[in-house]
């Protein structure tokens, strides 16, 4: 296996001396731990409130302290008696250069979670996740059971999730994947990644609350933007709003002038009925954003400061803050300051800038062990009403699997920059 029974061993020894040094840490570490919205801490015996799921059948843990579960040689017989195992299936071995660099990113956001929980009793049990036989894959879940896993984190790729629900559902272990497609949950999977879903909820609820009843939405031919446009019209259409105007073009064409066309003069049109109710979605990122943007303006003059230019976290790029065809546009992202706490305690651990996905692999390692340790990680305490706090904001399960987010809204500003226009939600409605 690419992951080597050494490889295996030495990571784990890492993850364990990590943890145990984390006493010897000093000064606040922000945040430490996923907590509930309220600060309360879990409480196993406390009634559900009203609206709360009730208490669920708890995780078996079959073979955490049988023959098969695996026990770090490091550790004395009396230290392994108590010891939680979380499983991590990421695809180590990917030939993608990308991939490789958001595994390496989520992989040392899970350490580094441990470490600042101080999880003492936690080790991770790491597996190669790259193959795309769901057979496979099912193997690998089963195998990791065997060895002891009472929780799952990953798989990445939407495909993968499945076969590892079906294996763990069968000793009821949690599995936080980080897909960002929603046909991956269910059987116990949740989505700790940010999912097109989330996003557009949050930039349409702010549009409709500034006034916004119009929208419209220009972006490439791809399964992300397919995703983007039906939460688009299943949230517009919930706020009593209409969609008017889809238009695709093919991806990675850095001007297409018919689509941006069609779609400006219903934008014109709509403006002129509706001044000030109507905004534009334009789902990329890059220099592609930048020209799109740049195309609307130039062919239609349509710019922000007559129809709203929304986005999604794909904007969230300081590269494209510079585009004057921008300026004044919005979108959705977790909160910049705690980002920016993160990111720099991750380049003082390991000496380069995180990747993208390392905040979330840092949020899932974090709950994970912080459940494992309460010994809380039934379905009832992970998809507690009240959510958990992590590096990118406020976020709770569903009982479907997905994940409501409390996000901030960005602007971007004539100077280049962004600013929070509206800052994320620090607490979940009740009815929400």
């Amino acid at each position: 296996m690419p992951f080597s029974l050494r490889t295996h061993k030495l990571a784990i020894a890492a993850t364990a001396l990590m943890v145990a040094t984390s006493a010897c840490t000093t000064g606040p570490v922000r945040p430490t731990a996923p907590l509930s919205s309220s600060g309360q801490r879990p409480d196993p015996m406390r009634p559900p409130r009203p609206g709360e799921p009730l208490p669920s059948a708890p995780v078996i843990d079959t073979y955490a302290e049988g023959r098969n579960a695996y026990k770090p040689r490091h550790l004395a017989a009396n230290e392994q008696t108590s010891l939680k195992r979380i499983a991590v299936l990421l695809p180590f071995s990917s030939t993608n250069a990308e991939v490789k660099k958001q595994v390496a990113g989520i992989y040392n956001g899970i350490q580094m979670a441990l470490f600042q929980v101080g999880a003492t009793d936690v080790v991770l049990l790491p597996r190669d996740a790259t193959s795309a036989d769901p057979q496979v894959i099912a193997g690998i879940t089963e195998d990791v059971i065997r060895d002891g896993a009472i929780a799952i984190i990953g798989p990445v790729f939407a495909p993968q999730v499945p076969a590892v629900a079906a294996e763990a559902a069968e000793v009821r272990a949690p599995v936080l994947a980080f897909s960002t497609d929603l046909s991956a949950i269910g059987q116990g999977a949740y989505l700790v990644s940010m999912t097109p879903a989330a996003e557009v909820k949050r930039i349409v609820e702010w549009a409709s609350r500034d006034g916004v009843t119009r929208f419209a939405m220009l972006g490439p031919d791809n399964a992300n933007s397919r995703a983007i446009e039906a939460a688009l019209q299943q949230e517009v259409s919930a706020r009593g709003g209409a969609v008017v105007a889809v238009s695709y073009y093919t991806p990675g064409n850095s001007s297409p002038q018919t689509e941006a066309r069609t779609i400006a003069r219903t934008i014109e049109n709509e403006n002129r009925t509706y001044p000030g109710k109507v905004a534009v979605l334009i789902p990329e990122s890059g220099v592609q954003l930048r020209s799109v943007g740049a195309l609307l303006r130039s062919i239609a003059n349509v710019t922000p400061s007559q129809v709203r230019f929304i986005g999604t976290g794909q904007w969230n790029d300081p590269e494209i803050w510079r585009e004057p065809g921008l300026y004044g546009g919005a979108f959705p992202a977790p909160d910049p300051q705690a980002i920016t706490d993160f990111d720099q305690r991750y380049q003082a651990t390991f000496g380069e800038a995180p990747p993208r996905l390392a905040s979330f692999g840092y949020d899932a390692g974090a709950l994970a062990a912080t459940l494992a340790v309460a010994e809380r990680l039934d379905a009832a305490m992970i998809q507690r009403p009240q959510g958990w706090g992590g590096v990118n904001g406020l976020f709770r399960f569903l009982p479907d699997g997905s994940t409501q987010r409390a996000l901030s809204v960005l602007q971007l500003q004539n100077q280049g920059g962004v600013k929070v226009i509206s800052p994320a939600a620090q607490s979940f409605d009740s009815g929400s």
